[in-house]
C-alpha cells in the first residue's frame, strides 16, 4: 500500500498535466459559408444555451455547427485511410448533431420559439435543411478534413482547475488509501458464500418481458450484417439492435427492503424527477469500444432507483436519486466476453470477463489496475446471467444464472434516449440531466468532501459520455480503448 501510494503520489504532476487539451488554430471564415445558416445556428445556440436545454449525450465540433462527436468517434480520426472512412465518420457525426439539435429543439420553452419566430416542427425542418446545406457547401473545400480533424475533440471530465485549487497532490494520497480499502471490500464482497451474503429484505426477481429466441448463428449474422461499414463498426438497426438487447438483457435479483429498492421508469413528480416503481423499466443505448484493436458492439443497461439510503451506503453517498450501469460486450461473432458495472455516479467500476479470454491485466504506475472482482458463469440456453443487488446501497453482490422459468416480476426495454427529454404532465418537455451532464437533483455531500479530484460535482448521477470512473488517475467508462488499456487478450 505504501509503495503504491508513492508512486501515486510521483505520478501526480504528469498526471495533472495530462488533463490540459489545447484546441488547435481554426477559421470558419475559410469555407465562406452561406451567410443565413450561420445566422440560423448562431441564433439557435443562443437561444438552447440561454433556456439551457443543451444536450451533452454528446459533444459539438467547435466551427461546425452540423457535427457532434464522442470518444469512440475522436478515437476513428486516428484511422482514416480512404476516402469512404472519412466519408463515413464525418457521416456518423452528422447524424449525431441531427439527434442531440432535435432532443433541444423538444426541450425548448415555449418563449424561446416566440424568440425565434417559429414554430417547433418547422424550427426542426430549418435545423436539418441548414445542416445539409453547410455540409454539402463545406465538403467542396479541399481543405475540409484538415480543418476538421483537429477540433473532433471530447473534453475531459476532469477539470484541471479544480484539482490546481483542491491542491490535488496533498489529497491524493490519503484518497488512495480510501479506494485501496474499498476495492479491497468488493473483493471480499464477490468471495462471501452466496448463502452467507448479508439480506435485509426480500430477493425480487426481475425478466425482461420479451425474450426473443435467438441462436448463436443469428446473433453472429446480426452482428456480422452490423458491420458492413468502412471501419467494421457494429451498429445494428433499431429493429435488430432491440432484439439484440432484449436477448441479452439481464435478470434482475433485487433485495427489496424498501420502497427506494424498486426501480423503474422515470418522470417527473412536481417539477422534480421521480421514479415509477409500478413499471419497472430498463433502459439501454448501444456503444462501441476496442478489443485487441477491433471494434465492438456494448449494450449498456442502465437501471434507476428513487434515492441511494438506508442502513448500508455512506452518508456523504446518501441522496435523491441513485442507479446501475450494465454494459454487456460482444466480440465479433456475437459472443459475450465482458460485463463491466458501475453506478450511475461513475463510482465502484468493476470488470466480470469470460473465463478465458483474459490473458494479462496491465498494471500502470500511478493508477489502480482493473479490478476483477469474478469472472462470467456458465449460462445454458435455459438460463440467464442474473446479477444480484443490495438494498439501499444498490451495489452489485453476484453474477449467477438462474433459470429463465424463475418466478419473477416482467421488465421493460426503453431506449435511453427518453431519458434526454421525458415529458412533463403540462406536455412540456425536459431532459433528466443539466447543460454538463449531470442528472438534476441528484447532488451528494461528496462533491464538498472530494472536490480536489478535479471531478465537478463528483457523486451525482451522470448522463451517458460522463463518467468519469478513477479518482486517481484520469479514466473515461466510454474511453473506446478501456479493455486494450487494461488487458491482454487471448
Amino acid at each position: 500500500m505504501i509503495q503504491r501510494s508513492l508512486l501515486i503520489l510521483f505520478g501526480l504532476v504528469g498526471m495533472i498535466a495530462g488533463c490540459v487539451s489545447w484546441a488547435s488554430w481554426y477559421d470558419s471564415s475559410s469555407f465562406n459559408r452561406p451567410t443565413d445558416c450561420e445566422v440560423f445556428f448562431k441564433r439557435l445556440d443562443e437561444q438552447v444555451k440561454k433556456a439551457k436545454v443543451s444536450d451533452a449525450s454528446s459533444f459539438p465540433v467547435s466551427g461546425f455547427p452540423y457535427l457532434r462527436t464522442n470518444r469512440f468517434l475522436s478515437a476513428l480520426k486516428e484511422r482514416l485511410n480512404s476516402e469512404q472512412e472519412r466519408q463515413e465518420w464525418v457521416s456518423w457525426m452528422f447524424a449525431l448533431n441531427l439527434q442531440a439539435r432535435e432532443t433541444e429543439i423538444r426541450n425548448l420553452p415555449s418563449q424561446a420559439l416566440a424568440s425565434l419566430s417559429i414554430d417547433r416542427e418547422a424550427l426542426l425542418g430549418q435545423t436539418r435543411t441548414c445542416s445539409q446545406d453547410l455540409f454539402q457547401h463545406d465538403q467542396k473545400n479541399p481543405h475540409f478534413y484538415s480543418l476538421l480533424k483537429p477540433r473532433v475533440v471530447v473534453p475531459d471530465e476532469y477539470s484541471f482547475p479544480q484539482r490546481i485549487v483542491g491542491v490535488y497532490p496533498l489529497f491524493a494520497l490519503p484518497v488512495a488509501a480510501v479506494t485501496e480499502n474499498a476495492r479491497r471490500k468488493m473483493r471480499e464482497r464477490f468471495e462471501v458464500d452466496l448463502e452467507a451474503l448479508p439480506r435485509d429484505g426480500i430477493l425480487t426477481y426481475y425478466l425482461p418481458e420479451k425474450i426473443p429466441s435467438l441462436g448463436p448463428r443469428e446473433i453472429e449474422r446480426i452482428v456480422e450484417a452490423s458491420r458492413r461499414n468502412a471501419f467494421k463498426a457494429p451498429r445494428p438497426n433499431e429493429t435488430e439492435g432491440k432484439q439484440l438487447a432484449q436477448f441479452f438483457a439481464p435478470a434482475l435479483i433485487q433485495d427489496v427492503a424498501a420502497s427506494y429498492d424498486s426501480f423503474g421508469e422515470l418522470g417527473w413528480k412536481q417539477g422534480r424527477p421521480a421514479v415509477h416503481p409500478m413499471r419497472p423499466v430498463v433502459y439501454y443505448y448501444f456503444t462501441n469500444g476496442f478489443m485487441k484493436g477491433d471494434p465492438t458492439l456494448q449494450i449498456n443497461y442502465v437501471i434507476w432507483y428513487s434515492e441511494r439510503a438506508g442502513k448500508n451506503p455512506p452518508f456523504i453517498e446518501k441522496g435523491h436519486l441513485d442507479g446501475l450501469t450494465i454494459r454487456f460486450s460482444l466480440d465479433l461473432q456475437g459472443s459475450l466476453f465482458m460485463v463491466d458495472i458501475q453506478n450511475n455516479c461513475g463510482c465502484y467500476h468493476f470488470y466480470v470477463p469470460a473465463k478465458g479470454r483474459i490473458e494479462q491485466v496491465h498494471s500502470k504506475l500511478f493508477q489502480f489496475d482493473a479490478l476483477i472482482v469474478q469472472y462470467l458463469p456458465e449460462v445454458s440456453d435455459d438460463q440467464r446471467l442474473g446479477i444480484l443487488i443490495s438494498s439501499g446501497w444498490h451495489q452489485p453482490q453476484r453474477l449467477i444464472a438462474i433459470k429463465e422459468t424463475h418466478p419473477s416480476l416482467p421488465y421493460d426495454l426503453l431506449p435511453y434516449d427518453l431519458l434526454e427529454s421525458l415529458p412533463h404532465e403540462d406536455g412540456r418537455r425536459e431532459s433528466l440531466f443539466d447543460e454538463k451532464g449531470i442528472a438534476k437533483e441528484s447532488q451528494r455531500v461528496e462533491r464538498f468532501l472530494l472536490f480536489s479530484m478535479g471531478i465537478p460535482s463528483i457523486g451525482s448521477m451522470r448522463q451517458r459520455g460522463h463518467h468519469a470512473t478513477e479518482l486517481i488517475g484520469r479514466t473515461h467508462f466510454d474511453d473506446p480503448y478501456l479493455f486494450d488499456k487494461h488487458f491482454i487478450f487471448k
